[in-house]
Formats: C-alpha cells, sequence, structure tokens
C-alpha cells in the first residue's frame, strides 16, 4: 500500500524558540510537480543512467541551493508507472543558505516507509521518524549511503521545505515545556502517538537489545527504545528521565486503518533525547512475567519478557509456534540469545520458553531468550505397560472415552491424538 506522509511547517517549529523578529521565509522543492522543470526518467528509460541526473547541478530555491553527490545509487528524478515524480535519492544531498541566512528548519514528505536520510552535518537535529529537521545553520548534509541494505538504499523524496531565517549567533533549542511528563511505561504508551514526552525511568530495566531498539520494562508495563542510540546493554537498570517522542509500530502499512489492536508502542528519538539525564547500573536479566497463552495474547504485553509453560512447540509451514490452549504464537531467535547449537523442537515437544512478546506486522512473535524442554508431570510412575492402563491429560486428570486432538500420557509416557 503506498502511501504519502505529510508533515506541514507548523509541525516544524513546534516545540522550538526562535529569535523574535526574524525574516522568515519558505523554499519549497516540489518534485512531485517537478517546479524546478527538470528532466524526469520515465518508466521508458529508467534503464538508462543517464536520464533524469540531478548530481553536479545546483537547484535554487528562493534564498537556498541544493547541491547532491551520487552514491550507491544516483540521485534522479524518476516517476512511476503510475505518474508519480519523486527523487531517488542515493546519496548525499547538501542545502546552503544564501549569505546573512541560515537554515531553521527542513519538512520532507516521501513515498511509502522508504526515508533513510540521515543528518550528517549542520548544528541541529533530525526526526527520521517523522522527517523533520530543526536547527540553525547555514548549510545542512543528508546521507543515504548508511541504510541498512540494498533493497532501502534509496529515499523515494516528494517535496522538501526549507525554511529560512535571519542569519544570527543564536541557535533554537527544544523547550521543554512542551514535553508531557509522565511517571511511568504504562502511561507513556497511554499517550497519543506523536506526543513529545519527558519518561520517568524508576529502576527500569532492559530486557534484550537488537541492532536498532532496547526492550524497557519498569513495574508498570514495557516499551521498544526505537532508534535512540543510547547504548543498552541486557540487564541494564535504568534511573531517571529521558526526553522521547510516543511513536509506534504499525500492524499494516496504514497507520489510518479502522481494524483495532496491534500497535505496538514506541519511544523514539526527539531533539532533546540523551543519555546524560538518566543514570544506568548492570543487574541480572529481569525475571520474566508467567501468563498462560490466553493471558499473554494481548497488546498491553508487548515487549515485556514473559514466560509460558508446558507449550507444545513445533514447526508449522515455515515458522515455529507454541501451542495452547487452543491459541499459539510464532517463536524465534532473533535476538540471537539461545545458546549456540540450540535446536528448537519441531513436532510438538513440550517446552517452557521465555522471551519478548512483540508483534511482527503479521502475527504475535515471541522473540525467544531461553527454551528447554519439560515433560510436564513429574509424578506419574508407571512400572510396566499396561492396555488398561489409565490416560491423563497435561493436567494430571484422568480422561477417558474418545480423545480429542491433544498430548497425553499414559504409562508414563506422552502421545499426541492428532
Amino acid at each position: 500500500m503506498n502511501i504519502v506522509t505529510k508533515l506541514g511547517a507548523l509541525a516544524l517549529l513546534c516545540g522550538w524558540q526562535f529569535v523574535a523578529n526574524a525574516t522568515t521565509q519558505e523554499n519549497v522543492y516540489d518534485f512531485a510537480g517537478n517546479n524546478l522543470n527538470l528532466e524526469v526518467a520515465t518508466p521508458a528509460d529508467w534503464e538508462d543512467p543517464s536520464k533524469g541526473v540531478i548530481s553536479g547541478m545546483e537547484l535554487r530555491q528562493g534564498d537556498v541551493v541544493l547541491t547532491s553527490v551520487d552514491g550507491a545509487k544516483v540521485n534522479r528524478m524518476w516517476q512511476t508507472n503510475a505518474g508519480v515524480t519523486y527523487l531517488q535519492v542515493g546519496g548525499k544531498l547538501t542545502i546552503t543558505a544564501d549569505e546573512g541566512r541560515a537554515i531553521t528548519g527542513i519538512t520532507f514528505e516521501v513515498q511509502n516507509y522508504k526515508f533513510f536520510l540521515e543528518a550528517q552535518a549542520g548544528n541541529g537535529e533530525l526526526d527520521a521518524n517523522n522527517y523533520v529537521w530543526n536547527g540553525n545553520s547555514t548549510a545542512i548534509t543528508f546521507d543515504n549511503e548508511n541504510a541498512a541494505n540494498e533493497w532501502n538504499t534509496q529515499s523515494l523524496l516528494l517535496k522538501m521545505t526549507v525554511t529560512t531565517d535571519d542569519a544570527n549567533d543564536q541557535t533554537y533549542t527544544p523547550d521543554a515545556a512542551t514535553y508531557v511528563e509522565v511517571s511511568s511505561i504504562a502511561e507513556f504508551n497511554a499517550l497519543e502517538v506523536g506526543t513529545l514526552a519527558k519518561l520517568s525511568l524508576n529502576n527500569a530495566q532492559v530486557n534484550g537489545v537488537d541492532w536498532s531498539a532496547a526492550y524497557v520494562e519498569d513495574a508498570s508495563g514495557a516499551v521498544e527504545f526505537e532508534g535512540l542510540n543510547l547504548d543498552l546493554q541486557r540487564g541494564d537498570i535504568l534511573n531517571g528521565y529521558i526526553y522521547v517522542k510516543r511513536g509506534q509500530f504499525y500492524y499494516d502499512d496504514d497507520p489510518d486503518d479502522d481494524q483495532p489492536g496491534r500497535e505496538r508502542p514506541q519511544a523514539t528519538n526527539d531533539a532533546m533525547t540523551s543519555a546524560d539525564t538518566f543514570t544506568k547500573t548492570s543487574g541480572n536479566e529481569l525475571q520474566p512475567t508467567v501468563f498462560t497463552m490466553t493471558e499473554l495474547l494481548n497488546d498491553a504485553n508487548f515487549s515485556k519478557l514473559v514466560a509460558l509453560n508446558s507449550v507444545a512447540v513445533g514447526l508449522q509451514g515455515r515458522f515455529y509456534v507454541a501451542e495452547a490452549e487452543g491459541e499459539q504464537v510464532r517463536i524465534n531467535d532473533m535476538l540471537g540469545y539461545l545458546p549456540q547449537g540450540t535446536s528448537i523442537p519441531e513436532n510438538g515437544e513440550l517446552c517452557n520458553i521465555t522471551g519478548i512478546f512483540s508483534w511482527n506486522g503479521m502475527a504475535y512473535q515471541i522473540y525467544l531468550t531461553s527454551i528447554e524442554a519439560t515433560t510436564a508431570i513429574n509424578d506419574v510412575n508407571i512400572d510396566h505397560n499396561d492396555d488398561d492402563a489409565p490416560v491423563f491429560d497435561l493436567m494430571g486428570r484422568t480422561v477417558s472415552g474418545t480423545l480429542p486432538a491433544g498430548i497425553y500420557i499414559k504409562n508414563g509416557r506422552k502421545f499426541i491424538i492428532r
């Protein structure tokens, strides 16, 4: 599903103090409307690397000039089969203000969620989640060279609005009064998406990390710290506070979809986000909250360290799943915490599992931190095989008659009815 994310100029200045009596001007690069009258590579000539190239040009709008340098892919104006024109950013873009002027803000309109520019120079902060740069600089460079892989080494840019003011020696600083103070992660998760928050950290503990995220939990709940670059490690205990923005991971490509649920709360980066506002001490791994399967499958449990006991683990298609009470959840070793050589059972073996509960856009997931096989019942001792021996379910209750599908115990051995 293609989505155009639009951000107004008013949002650009929200939460920032600016110099009185400055002369503000907006300079709009409308790539979709091609207000620069540039050559556009149409679908017929996409394969021609000379078509639509903007590198080497000085593209002026008002009192700023845009220049570009190619990277992994060429910076080109492209048009899709649907007639949408965008700028493919494959390297660096530099925006420079005229003498006596300063760039104070930039907003971007992008195609899909393929915007991976990083601010590499200039006095300011880039909110990469909302495609806004704020600051005070005579020039600013954005770089797309560090995108994670070849699939996303391009940014699909529809429009760029550059706001300028009279140059001066002062810089914009975030206004702390615009931040909502919350005393717990549960209060933070209840905020409206996009809200700036001062989140108190009261013995909050990191229960897991991956390459871009840390999963942080306090006594009230848990949240995913996404892209905050705080060098957090599993087991770290956090006290103090942190400035963050209430973000979220949507369950599909459309944040405006009316279907309820599947919204994974995130704390995302803001101009005032810093590791200097809290202390970090090492601790033992957080003890998981033990759930039944039915209790677990609730969006309120996202990012918590959880445990399920005596669940049947197996391979279903290409996914490993844990199953109990007629419900199931996918499991995997995405965070790489299982010991090397650990094999996840494939045939319904009963296991105790621990991991971080999440949602990946398609299904509930547990990112495993441990898995161990269990016999579930240890007090059934049968010294011989007996065809007339009683049959027990996994709760230790005697069952008889025609057995429904499930796992049972007879003569001290488990067997499966399919």
